[in-house]
């Protein structure tokens, strides 16, 4: 309930009033003393709890409305587009370009007719108005006729509260005088019909034109005036979604003032009922129905992320009524096409897992239900029960799994439209088929330049029981994902710590092979390869290209787990939280979410240098005055080169082979011709599938797999498979209006040698197998290949003398064919 406080200058007249009274009761009349005391004590009861010096300021600003909040994107023209509205109640602020036909506007007579018939005549009270609702009111013994004007209503919905109480009253008619005083007619009606509340949420006329017939409320007929009329005393009890038959009886209520009015004629009025008539026949919604539903919110995902991040820094008041506009990094094209990629692949890979729920739901009751009771009498315990009866899960069970098919497939022969309507709802309004448990994912993806979140999808669906934004919450382990960050890390550290017995480049050999170890515990880890497979001694681009397991194992031993991890955590940009100090890491054990994982990325799109995620650019407030400026505050960070260049150029290189020939292959399944560089990730027993990667223009990073992390994909659900097509479609149609160029990575210091493919070496005379390869300008390897020495080019093979042509008969068998006798 509001309160209003005695401000300063009430104190003040109160000071000055009872020095007047000291004065008047020093008077020789006591008679007139009596009176003077009386009639003063009177006005000042009356001045203090009705008038106040702050409704001379107040009152002025009743024109000014709350605002809904403007969320924009960037559109494929580099234009601004709103994609989000946020707001408390649905509001449309009507202008005199909204109400045309001035007082002959359906809307304004419907609503003049049934809350004020002298709204143009009178001066904020209606005095003819107030003895006739105290007359009924005493007659019938209840408070049966209200007496408040339109502008006593205006002063109620802008300053005060619903309670009934004479104060209220006195106050409510005082402000209306003060409002008749500042506005003339024309305004106070707007005012009025900007802000009362026409249920479900809506807030003014406009919004519930939209809301209930989907219009403009200068297109709205007589007949849909008169509902939004009927609506103002009780909103809930006379809405046509909740009580049909009851918003009826009012609206013709509301015809039959018209009528008494002079507005319409009676043959008109039932013309104009019996065509709004139809609006119940045809009413399909439901009476939970919220005009929230109706909001601008196109991709909510990101809107919920930036809401979240905005009201830390901005009051929830102003978020919500301020008429923000707020300017963010999102590209519609890449967030439309991110939610088309990933909705697909997450809906194929549902049926594919095939991971079902539990569906045997009676078991407990059939086993242990007689037990239950008793327990439940003897320790108070709750009573076992389901929200549905077990026949009705048991037909809901047999008409998803049998029935449905069936009579689809009959009514598809001869059928009726309204049995397929029926079974085509069905489908559409059942979550997951037939009882399997949903996959669920996330897709994110940014700018290695300016680090802008161009796109942002959270899951399979923004809906009540499925508002997780994963791409920032689902901390999983990455598995082979993670070892781009770890070959950077041992190349970066002989870059910074130039030990012979360090170096390793793409050409570095290392042994592929059966690994054990023994832990501190006693327990053995054998860290295996996906395949099962080994190479025996393979290049670390190879190694990367097949994500052979034991490869990166050896290669963090080469290295050292304590040289390794400070550059690792510096790529990560992970605070408070600490990297597990075992060699399991380089498998990717550490949990990171999709967005950790898209920023270590981009430091390798960016030449090596760190990137700072942003998805807010500005804020303006209502007047366009600049209000939060997130640019600036990101261009203070230092982007300090986390790695060199020539490190970054040569890992996308390596990862540019991963998606040419290696176990990325699969992004290139749609279409996805420009650079591209990236690495797909599984984790054990398929529970997890990764695919990260970036081209010069984006970096993107999809991860699949179940909410219940200890649900298997599936056997071969690897990130190959399942991550790397839905990244490749993204990519390619996210960037399909964007010109394709090449990575650039400023002027690395990279030389091109030619090694020898086996030993990565330089070749020797005997080595005939050779390609090219790129290093570092201070890695360039100096010894030449001597493991062929002895070795030669073997010999062609000979070739059989020839001899003279023998006698040939016709093949019976194939034709054309000889037969050599």
């Amino acid at each position: 309930m509001k309160k209003e406080p005695v401000d300063f200058l009430s104190r003040y007249f109160v000071t000055i009033f009872r020095e007047r009274i000291r004065t008047v009761l020093d008077s020789d009349h006591p008679v007139r003393k009596l009176v003077y005391l009386c009639s003063g004590l009177l006005l000042l009861n009356g001045f203090l709890f009705v008038f106040s010096v702050k409704d001379i300021w107040r009152v002025p600003t009743a024109d000014r409305y709350e605002k809904p909040s403007l969320l924009y994107g960037v559109n494929s023209d580099g234009n601004y587009e709103p994609i989000a509205e946020f707001y408390r109640f649905s509001r449309i602020v009507l202008t005199d370009a909204d109400l045309p036909g001035g007082w002959d506007n359906k809307v304004i007579r419907c609503f003049e007719s049934t809350e004020d018939n002298n709204f143009r005549s009178h001066r904020g009270l209606d005095i003819r108005g107030i003895l006739r609702a105290t007359m009924v009111n005493l007659i019938a013994g209840r408070v049966k006729e209200g007496a408040s004007t339109i502008t006593q209503q205006v002063a109620r919905l802008k300053f005060l509260n619903t309670e009934r109480s004479f104060l209220r009253k006195a106050r409510e008619a005082w402000l209306a005088m003060l409002l008749e005083a500042t506005f003339d007619k024309k305004t106070l009606m707007q005012i009025y019909l900007n802000e009362i509340p026409l249920g479900h949420g809506t807030i003014g006329a406009g919004a519930a034109a939209r809301f209930y017939f989907r219009k403009d409320i200068k297109d709205l007929s007589w007949g849909e005036a008169a509902l939004l009329a009927s609506l103002t005393t009780r909103p809930k009890e006379f809405s046509p979604l909740a009580n049909p038959i009851t918003s009826e009886g009012k609206v013709r209520v509301v015809f039959k003032k018209l009528v008494e009015n002079g507005i319409l004629d009676v043959k008109t009025a039932e013309k104009e009922f019996d065509a709004f008539s139809e609006y119940y026949i045809t009413l399909n919604r439901s009476p939970n129905d919220s005009a929230f539903s109706d909001r601008l919110n196109r991709f909510p995902y990101f809107t919920e992320y930036v809401r979240k991040n905005l009201a830390r820094i901005i009051p929830k008041t102003q978020l919500y009524e301020g008429g923000l506009k707020i300017y963010t990094t999102l590209n519609i094209q890449h967030q439309t096409q991110a939610e088309k990629a990933l909705a697909a692949g997450l809906k194929q890979q549902t049926l594919l897992s095939n991971q079902r729920a539990f569906t045997k739901i009676d078991a407990f009751e059939d086993a242990y239900g007689d037990i239950y009771e008793i327990l439940a009498g003897l320790h108070d315990i709750p009573e076992f029960k389901f929200k549905i009866s077990r026949s009705f899960r048991t037909f809901n069970r047999a008409w998803q799994e049998d029935l449905r098919d069936e009579l689809s497939v009959l009514n598809l022969i001869s059928g009726t439209e309204g049995l397929g309507e029926v079974v085509d709802w069905s489908y559409k309004t059942q979550a997951t088929e037939d009882h399997l448990l949903p996959v669920e994912g996330a897709l994110i993806s940014l700018r290695p330049e300016t680090g802008y979140i161009t796109a942002m999808v959270g899951g399979s669906g923004f809906r009540s029981d499925n508002q997780q934004i994963r791409a920032f919450q689902a901390y999983r382990q990455p598995g082979s994902a993670f070892k781009p960050l770890v070959y950077a890390s041992a190349m970066e550290y002989y870059h910074e710590n130039p030990d012979p017995k360090k170096n390793v480049t793409a050409a570095s050999l290392f042994d592929d092979s059966p690994l054990q170890y023994v832990l501190e515990d006693g327990d053995e880890w054998n860290p295996t390869n996906y395949s099962g497979e080994y190479s025996g001694f393979i290049r670390l681009r190879q190694a990367l290209e097949l994500s052979r397991n034991s490869v990166a194992v050896r290669l963090l031993e080469h290295t050292g787990l304590n040289n390794l991890l400070p550059n690792l955590e510096r790529l990560l940009q992970v605070e408070n939280r600490n990297l597990p100090r075992d060699f399991s890491i380089a498998l990717g054990s550490f949990e990171v979410s999709p967005y950790e994982l898209a920023r270590a990325y981009a430091v390798f799109a960016s030449g090596g240098k760190r990137v700072f995620p942003l998805s807010v650019l500005y804020v303006e407030d209502d007047k366009g005055n600049l209000l939060k400026d997130f640019r600036k505050d990101n261009e203070k960070k230092e982007r300090k080169q986390l790695v060199s260049p020539e490190v970054s150029y040569v890992i996308t290189s390596m990862m540019e082979d991963v998606i040419k020939k290696g176990t990325g292959t699969g992004a290139r399944s749609y279409g996805l011709t420009r650079p591209a560089a990236g690495k797909t990730g599984t984790t054990n027993n398929f529970r997890d599938a990764w695919f990260a990667g970036y081209t010069p223009e984006l970096v993107g990073v999809v991860w699949v797999g179940y909410d219940i992390g200890t649900l298997s994909l599936g056997k071969g659900m690897s990130g190959a498979v399942v991550a790397a097509p839905i990244w490749g479609r993204f990519m390619a149609n996210a960037l399909s209006k964007e010109k394709s160029k090449p990575f650039a990575f400023g002027d690395p210091k990279i030389v091109r040698r030619t090694i020898c493919s086996i030993s990565g070496k330089l070749p020797g005379s005997h080595c005939h197998q050779t390609e090219e390869e790129v290093f570092d300008k201070e890695t360039v390897p100096t010894e030449v290949c001597d493991d062929h020495r002895g070795l030669t080019e073997p010999a062609p093979l000979p070739q059989p003398k020839p001899t003279s042509p023998k006698k040939k008969k016709p093949n019976l068998f194939e034709g054309d064919e000889d037969v050599i006798r």
